[in-house]
């Protein structure tokens, strides 16, 4: 778990995984991925800050993920996709969490168990 957001936009949960693309069409009124109405549509590639001082960044996996206690699982992000596989890219799944192949999620920069920077 990252802390909860700490900038000004609403999206989905910092530490959770949807098989679906979240979002919300307020003029519409409708939403998908799991999303209740209150929050906003995202984009992949939106940047979170979390209330431990951890960078996030919205992504979608390209291939499966294994699951790594502690630190989460090291992925490096292909711009301008912002798509992610195992790799050694300095960016972190969240812990305990194994993600398949269109997932989407947050990566932290640098590991859960580290000091941001």
């Amino acid at each position: 778990m990252s802390g909860f957001r700490t900038t000004p936009n609403l999206g989905p949960a910092l530490d959770t995984v949807y098989t679906a693309m979240p979002f919300w069409d307020s003029q519409l009124g409708i939403s998908s991925g799991g999303v209740a109405t209150a929050e906003a549509s995202y984009r992949l590639g939106n940047v979170e800050m979390a209330s431990d001082g951890g960078e996030l960044i919205w992504v979608k996996a390209s291939a499966d993920i294994a699951a790594t206690a502690t630190t989460g699982t090291q992925v490096t992000i292909t711009f301008p996709a912002y798509t992610v596989a195992t790799g050694a890219g300095g960016f972190y799944t969240p812990v305990n969490t194994a993600i398949l192949t269109g997932q989407y999620f947050h990566v932290r920069r640098g590991a859960h168990n580290a000091v941001p920077t």
